[in-house]
């Protein structure tokens, strides 16, 4: 049994969705030092979360996109991206979400995922399956790749990778949204870069319930732990369901 209430997780996120809710299509964005944007609800969310958090488990560490980490050889890591896809959420997209993710000894444990446009909640606990909303959700079980699948990519995907995939690309401008779409088996598989831990955490806990491989673009393994000190990942990583891995990995190259 989790020693994390989900359920108390998933209406964290609904609470912070619906705040976040309320400034969409009335953003006032700034950027950050690397460029990205950051609104008036990532703080507010983020502080938000960690209230909740200390609150019920005072003694578990938290990492997040707009604070950093502290506490982090706690044996409980929250990774928290209060607004994951800024972008799309100063842009008007409906593809933004909030990402709760927990690590438990640096492997993931726990996820939570909510779209507030869309009204969509995935989430996984440690002991599975992986759900949206209250449906089990899988990865794709197809063998065979037309033109009318898709993958996620990144937004400048098209500046610094060679893909040869049969079907079709689309940017949806979250990390997180990247790894719902392949859990729930909607899309084949998808392309991210090097991201960091807040982005990738609660996706990982989720894929890892609905059956998905995770790999390096060169076919070495993902170690998550290393991303605790918030370095980004080492490469650029694809997802995907097993038997379709690596056809999706050796369609794309690096330019």
């Amino acid at each position: 049994m989790s020693e994390i209430d989900i359920a108390e997780v998933r209406a964290w996120a609904r609470e912070a969705g619906a705040y976040a809710r309320r400034h969409f299509n009335n953003v006032t964005a700034e950027r950050k030092a690397d460029r990205s944007w950051v609104t008036r609800a990532d703080v507010e969310i983020e502080d938000l979360l960690r209230a909740r958090i200390a609150a019920c488990y005072p003694e578990h560490g938290v990492i997040g996109e707009e604070q950093g980490g502290g506490d982090l050889d706690s044996e409980y890591v929250w990774c928290l991206d209060p607004i994951d896809g800024t972008g799309a959420f100063v842009a008007g997209l409906a593809t933004w979400c909030v990402s709760i993710g927990v690590l438990r000894r640096g492997e993931p444990y726990l996820g939570v995922i909510y779209l507030p446009i869309l009204d969509d909640c995935y989430w996984a606990d440690v002991e599975g399956p992986a759900f949206r909303n209250n449906e089990r959700i899988t990865v794709s079980d197809t063998t065979l790749i037309d033109s009318n699948d898709w993958i996620s990519v990144s937004s400048n995907a098209h500046r610094q990778f060679r893909i040869d995939f049969p079907g079709k690309t689309r940017s949806l401008s979250s990390i997180a949204a990247d790894c719902c779409y392949v859990a729930r088996g909607s899309s084949l598989g998808a392309l991210i870069g090097r991201a960091n831990l807040w982005d990738l955490a609660a996706g990982f806990a989720i894929l890892r319930a609905a059956g998905a491989v995770v790999m390096g673009l060169s076919g070495a393994p993902v170690a998550v732990a290393s991303l605790l000190d918030s370095r980004k990942l080492a490469e650029p990583i694809v997802i995907g369901p097993p038997q379709l891995i690596e056809a999706l990995r050796t369609s794309i190259s690096r330019k």
